[in-house]
């Protein structure tokens, strides 16, 4: 496993040539740390679902740089714009409605989970790359989000590459599904001026 801490010049490249070649990765969020890669690549997504311990049939989020391009995976309505406009980028997965063109490791039953996360990575290279990341949380199904560097690397040393970089709540993010009216939490609690 390569180890790279933010903000190095190499992280851009590094990250660019992991997802052209349909490697793994740990990354920051500003919740806790992810791990994934290309949500188009079967590699990388068989690799991760074997170390999580996940079944194929539970979908993966997608990590995106930017609000602007969740239009390309998401169909969405006025309403749904201003809400996603209001609190993303920010700790919250919001179930859309899929694009019949989003990544199938993080479509199911025609809904997509997205993420925009307010951290550097994201906001300078993911932004420049400006691709998406399936991702998940960084521990075994069942346990707790691993949040120290030296247990990551013990626990999923055969990852490609480990970006360290700042995190933020130390708490996986909450899922609000904006398919239902009105909107409801999955995981956490409804953002305050949500509704």
């Amino acid at each position: 496993m390569q180890v790279i801490k933010e903000p190095d010049v190499q992280v851009y490249d590094a990250v660019r040539s992991l997802l052209e070649a349909g490697g793994a990765l740990i990354f920051p969020t500003d919740t806790v740390y992810g791990i994934g890669g290309s949500p188009w690549d079967e590699r990388a997504l068989v690799l991760v679902r074997r170390l999580k311990g996940r079944e194929k049939s539970q979908p993966f989020t997608l990590h995106l740089p930017s609000v602007e391009a969740i239009e390309r995976f998401a169909l969405l309505n006025t309403e749904m714009r201003q809400v996603l406009g209001a609190f993303l980028p920010g700790p919250i997965t919001f179930i859309l409605p899929a694009r019949e063109d989003a990544p199938p490791a993080s479509v199911l039953e025609g809904k997509v989970g997205i993420r925009v996360p307010s951290n550097p990575f994201f906001q300078s290279v993911m932004l420049r790359l400006d691709r998406p990341l399936f991702g998940t949380s960084v521990n075994r199904s069942g346990e707790a989000p691993l949040a120290s560097i030296d247990m990551m690397i013990e626990q999923f040393s055969v990852v490609d590459l480990l970006i360290e970089g700042e995190t933020g709540t130390g708490v996986p993010s909450a899922i609000v599904d904006l398919t239902s009216n009105p909107p409801h939490a999955l995981r956490g609690e409804l953002p305050e001026g949500l509704l």
